[in-house]
């Protein structure tokens, strides 16, 4: 290992695992993303490992100055045998159990790669975003230099008026996951060797696996591009004569029953009916079909619009137009969707459990308790039908979003550079040096990379 310590004062060395890495999956396959351009605007020698599902994603989206840092891992004859079983058991059980198996045939696999790339390019640090759960297993020990994972969050439960979302079955594969978990760190102790760990919240830390070696730090998972989702103009002033002239309310995410999406239709027929407003439903996923189902039925084809997933130039510009971002999910530790609605400027509706809760404040978000199924409808009633008829209310909690946002220090860049202090902390206390990384002595940040061919909704 390396010990110049004026080049670990300017610059780190640092290998960035995670197994998806991509804007056009799911939300926490855009978290390593933005470290990973971060991290090289700052001026760091970062090298990447991730899967080979996203290959093309990354091959297609980013420069190739920089795609020719990342080495992707393939999967084996097992794991593609054990994929097939999503076909037979309900996706909860697949994803607790099943995925879980693979993630670890994964991280071993991910593991004998790491250690070649380490050995070849000195790295400094191994870093590990990704996956966010706070009980997921890491193969990422014993690799002659330092890890940090994190930032983790989890160890969430829906509303106890909700319980039942999650079946017998599916809650039994529930416990024995968490109850199995226990027993993996011990056989897998990444985690518990790790030179850090990061987590989003108290919740988190008592997830993680019984350990006193690394150092906890915390900060929260989710993030926004600030410069990406700019404020934008107020609506109403630049409204084009054949625009919407209705209350626009929308919702992004992956439609599953705990994004709570079918409650959502439910409390926005009363204002249909009402007339004056309309509801865009951006995403696709599993419930799609059985949403616009409900919409049909309920008949608000004309004031509900189902558009599948957007690119995120036709997605912005959807919010451009937009006056409330809801997200009534019943399951959410982040919330990147809406932290990019409040970035330009959207007041938020949301529900008073974890992510929401936790992202958003009062001055920009009316918050629903979940006490029941029927006391979540009439409330996110009460909340559209608020905003709906206080334009000066929306404008106000729309600043705030913003103002909250930059307050927080939410901005991936902010965020990126809290990971980079811990990384060159974990790599100072590993050589036994004093740490020493300033703001001044980082490099001069570039511009981050950006990209055109996102998809949202996923």
């Amino acid at each position: 290992m390396p010990s110049d310590t004026s080049r670990s004062e300017r610059t780190m060395r640092i290998l960035m695992v995670a197994e998806n890495i991509s804007l056009r999956l799911s939300g926490e396959t855009i978290v390593p993303w933005h470290y990973m351009l971060e991290f090289l605007a700052a001026g760091h020698d970062l090298r990447v490992l991730c899967h080979v599902r996203v290959r093309e994603h990354l091959r297609a989206d980013l420069p190739p100055e920089i795609f020719a840092r990342i080495a992707f891992a393939e999967d084996t004859r097992l794991q593609r045998c054990l994929s097939t079983l999503e076909r037979v058991l309900p996706h909860r059980m697949h994803d607790l159990i099943v995925n879980q198996l693979i993630a670890v045939l994964s991280q071993f696999r991910m593991r004998a790669i790491a250690r070649t790339v380490i050995a070849e390019h000195a790295i400094d640090v191994v870093f590990q975003p990704a996956p966010i759960a706070a009980k997921a297993v890491s193969a990422l020990f014993d690799l002659g230099c330092p890890v940090v994972i994190g930032p983790m969050s989890g160890g969430m439960d829906l509303p106890p008026g909700f319980r039942r979302l999650d079946g017998p079955a599916v809650r039994a594969a529930i416990a024995v996951a968490r109850g199995a978990s226990h027993l993996l760190h011990r056989l897998i102790p990444g985690k518990r060797r790790a030179a850090a760990l990061i987590v989003a919240n108290d919740r988190t830390r008592a997830a993680l696996p019984a350990t006193d070696g690394p150092r906890i730090h915390y900060l929260m998972e989710s993030g926004v591009d600030l410069k990406r989702w700019p404020m934008r103009p107020a609506r109403r002033d630049t409204a084009h004569a054949d625009a919407d002239p209705r209350v626009c309310f929308i919702f992004c995410g992956r439609f599953v029953d705990w994004k709570g999406i079918g409650y959502l239709v439910r409390a926005f027929a009363p204002l249909a009916r009402e007339g004056g407003v309309r509801l865009d439903l951006v995403g696709d996923g599993e419930l799609f079909a059985a949403v616009a189902d409900q919409v049909a039925d309920a008949r608000l084809d004309g004031d509900v619009v189902l558009h599948g997933r957007l690119s995120v130039d036709d997605y912005m510009a959807l919010l451009h137009e937009t006056d409330v971002f809801v997200t009534p999910s019943l399951r959410e530790c982040g919330g990147m969707a809406m932290m990019e609605a409040m970035a330009i400027g959207l007041p938020v509706i949301g529900v008073d459990w974890a992510g929401a809760a936790q992202y958003a404040s009062p001055a920009c978000a009316l918050l629903v308790r979940p006490a029941s199924e029927d006391a979540l409808i009439a409330g996110l009633t009460r909340a559209m039908r608020t905003l709906r008829d206080d334009a000066a209310l929306r404008a106000a909690m729309g600043l705030a979003a913003r103002r909250h946002l930059e307050q927080q220090g939410l901005g991936w860049d902010t965020k990126a550079a809290e990971v980079l202090t811990i990384l060159s902390q974990a790599v100072a206390e590993y050589r036994g040096e004093s740490h020493a990384l300033s703001s001044r002595a980082v490099p001069k940040r570039a511009p981050a990379p950006g990209t055109d061919q996102t998809l949202l909704g996923a």
